[in-house]
């Protein structure tokens, strides 16, 4: 399995960023940049997320801000091509 299905079959069981990186052994850098290169060619979609405390005073301390974005607080999922590609 190359390590592009490695990763789209991670993503799709839902594993996280963080938990891609120990499990494949690889730099964080090189999967962000793995990912974005999957988003370009349309492997992957961003999957926008909606900050669910934006009425409280909890956006203080949760990971909704914008700023968070670039951090890797995004959700990715599959689309037709790479359910296809892993397939």
């Amino acid at each position: 399995m190359s390590r592009m299905e490695e990763v789209l079959s991670r993503i799709e069981n839902g594993t996280t960023l963080r938990s891609i990186v120990r499990e494949l052994a690889m730099n964080r850098s090189t999967l962000l940049a793995m990912i974005e290169f999957m988003v370009d060619e349309q492997y992957l979609e961003r999957v926008d997320m909606q900050c669910s405390c934006s009425t409280s005073n909890l956006c203080e301390q949760c990971q909704c801000s914008s700023a968070d974005t670039d951090r890797g607080t995004a959700m990715y999922a599959l689309t037709p091509k790479g359910l296809r590609f892993i397939s």
